[in-house]
């Protein structure tokens, strides 16, 4: 298992799944010079690459993850998450997950937070892990109204239950999850989306949730995906996100880049060019 260590705190990605994208249909307006820029990587039928990769905290005693993937339900469009075989291949217990931190509650972000036994009954599969949402996020997704929509069964699945658990937690906005780890309010993918900062020791990493899907967004920003609530709002979080981080050498971790994620933006003849890990 690929680990990085950022002062005192470890973190480990942990493959869901690969996925391919469409840039015409994920990136409005965009998607044929997307292409025509970084079509080097599509398959025959224009088809990007892209995965769903969470993030393993070590960090003062505790196992922390952040964000769950797809899960084990078959969902129109996306493949099976594998990230319980992953997990199992990499030694990580489920059950010794002390927290989950959700970037936002999109469908590739919870997806293993429940799943159905082999006689169809819902169990949770952290079994022992309190959940980290922010209230704002779950104030504008978890309505009568949204949940019913189309597309948003899995807020009924893998979210809505944990109401029942008493292990859920609200954060509002910017603030400490323990003595390394910090909530960074990135709003415009979703309204209550999050990034998570880590900062131990002089060392710092930020793992970026869905406020980047691609690397192409160094060269343009303003390349919003379809899923973004504001557009934007989310153009200009991004952009700061990026200079932030090629200012002080953080450690870059975004969960859709091509898997691990893991490297630094840095500036070169005045762009920004990100170098893997």
């Amino acid at each position: 298992m690929l680990t990085v260590k950022i002062g005192n705190v470890t973190i480990s990605p942990l493959l869901d799944t690969n996925l391919l994208m469409n840039p015409l249909t994920f990136i409005p307006g965009k998607g044929e010079q997307f292409l025509a820029e970084y079509g080097k990587d599509a398959d025959s039928r224009g088809l990007m690459p892209k995965s769903i990769t969470t993030f393993l905290i070590r960090s003062a005693g505790k196992n922390i993850l952040v964000d769950t993937g797809l899960g084990n339900r078959r969902k129109p469009n996306f493949p099976v998450g594998k990230l319980d075989g992953h997990m199992k291949e990499a030694g990580v217990d489920p059950a010794s997950i002390d927290a989950v931190v959700h970037t936002h509650l999109h469908v590739d972000h919870v997806g293993w937070n429940t799943y159905d036994d082999e006689s169809g009954r819902l169990q949770f599969f952290f079994p022992n892990a309190r959940h980290y949402i922010q209230k704002t996020e779950w104030d504008f997704w978890m309505t009568p109204a949204k949940m019913a929509e189309q597309g948003n069964a899995h807020l009924g699945q893998c979210v809505a239950p944990l109401s029942s658990t008493g292990r859920i937690e609200f954060r509002d906005g910017e603030g400490a999850l323990d003595e390394n780890i910090t909530f960074l309010p990135t709003p415009g993918h979703t309204p209550g989306h999050v990034a998570i900062g880590v900062y131990s020791a002089g060392e710092r990493a930020i793992i970026v949730g869905d406020a980047s899907h691609h690397f192409a967004q160094l060269d343009h920003p303003d390349w919003s995906p379809s899923f973004d609530t504001d557009p934007l709002q989310s153009a200009k979080t991004r952009d700061k996100l990026f200079d932030d981080a090629a200012a002080d050498g953080r450690t870059w971790l975004a969960g859709h880049w091509p898997h691990p994620g893991i490297g630094q933006i840095l500036r070169v003849d005045g762009k920004r060019v990100f170098k893997a890990l």
